[in-house]
């Protein structure tokens, strides 16, 4: 079983958020991509399976649970297969994540591969009220005063839900503080929760136990673009650079903008770091 090592949001390995990108011989259980996410340790593997009309059929694990979509991992394994199948040029790659769609599309560069993700329309899930600033200021470990009240804090997702929290300050003492986190977000619609910096565009977000931090999160990117747009922060059409994983070690650049007709798209650069072969699985 052939797998591949890249790291996504950065122009030389190791550097940006790693990845596993996995072609099993034959259709793996859940379980068995549970076990190889959690042997890889990385914050999400993909799994891919050529279907016979030229699209990838692909599964995404962390190393808890399954995701009905994540971003990083689309575009590195858009990287791995361009290079597998053409290496140079341009290549135009469709994944079919569950029941959705996903088409990106992959530039080759001297040393690394610049990938670009239409995620699609973002949906408002909802507003939060001021009311609760203080509630969700505490589970991250921040005082309202932390918290930009010239911005919305919102719920927003093209495939995710996440709670977007602007903070003017303090971003580097921000965790989770909470012991259900999950739970937490899931009052307000959400998933995950994504704290960015409103003069910086610096961001974080983590696991839900909180234990580990993501270093680039392309599924959180899209939808602030999108919110970014919505409410007037930035332009339709504009690249909007947002920065992450610095308080990881491993300073991450994400580049995002959206379109007249409001599709989000998120690109970022993809760098090979490792390839082998997975030998132990099923037991074997």
């Amino acid at each position: 079983m052939k797998y591949y090592h890249v790291d996504v949001f950065s122009k030389r390995a190791p550097g940006g958020n790693g990845l596993t990108v996995v072609f099993p011989d034959e259709p793996l259980s859940s379980q068995e991509c549970l076990d190889i996410a959690r042997e890889f340790n990385q914050f999400e593997s993909i799994f891919l399976y050529p279907m016979d009309d030229g699209v990838f059929r692909v599964r995404i694990f962390t190393v808890d649970e399954e995701l009905m979509f994540a971003g990083h991992p689309i575009l590195g394994a858009g990287a791995v297969i361009h290079e597998i199948n053409r290496g140079g040029g341009e290549a135009n790659i469709s994944f079919l994540l569950g029941e959705r769609y996903i088409r990106i599309h992959s530039l080759k560069k001297e040393e690394y591969y610049q990938v670009t993700m239409n995620q699609g329309e973002a949906t408002i899930l909802g507003n939060v009220e001021k009311s609760e600033h203080y509630r969700i200021a505490k589970a991250l470990n921040l005082h309202t005063d932390d918290i930009d009240a010239d911005y919305q804090m919102e719920v927003v997702s093209t495939g995710l839900p996440y709670l977007l929290v602007p903070v003017t300050q303090n971003l580097e003492h921000c965790r989770i503080m909470h012991t259900d986190f999950e739970a937490f977000l899931s009052a307000y619609g959400a998933k995950f929760v994504y704290v960015f910096d409103t003069n910086t565009l610096q961001c974080r977000t983590w696991d839900n136990s909180g234990k580990v931090e993501d270093v680039a999160t392309g599924s959180a990117a899209g939808p602030l673009c999108a919110y970014l747009v919505k409410n007037n922060r930035a332009k339709t059409g504009e690249t909007i650079t947002i920065h992450q994983g610095e308080f990881a070690g491993r300073s991450s650049i994400i580049r995002g903008w959206t379109t007249i007709n409001a599709e989000t798209f998120i690109s970022g650069d993809v760098s090979f770091f490792a390839s082998g072969n997975i030998l132990y699985y099923r037991g074997i």
